[in-house]
């Protein structure tokens, strides 16, 4: 198996999906190349989110993801809810 890139990827009007310049740096990718791709559609449900946490509500989309990805990092790193 060769090198993996994980990254979020916009589904263009054109029917193409985005690839951030970095990954195909990572990748080493060259026009032609064969790659094999997994696709997930994000579940994220903004209204379901600002039901529970209804303090967010007045918070841009930017100001949401941003917290979702600290939220994602704690998660890697082992860092999640202080259990008492």
């Amino acid at each position: 198996m060769g090198k993996i890139a994980t990254f979020k990827a916009k589904y263009l009007k054109d029917g193409h999906i985005s690839i951030p310049k970095g990954v195909m740096t990572t990748l080493s990718l060259r026009k032609g190349d064969e790659i094999r791709i997994m696709l997930e559609k994000e579940k994220f449900d903004k209204k379901d989110f600002l039901g529970l946490f209804g303090i967010w509500k007045d918070k841009s989309d930017e100001e949401i993801d941003f917290y979702r990805e600290i939220l994602k990092e704690r998660k890697i790193f082992g860092r999640g809810e202080i259990k008492l």
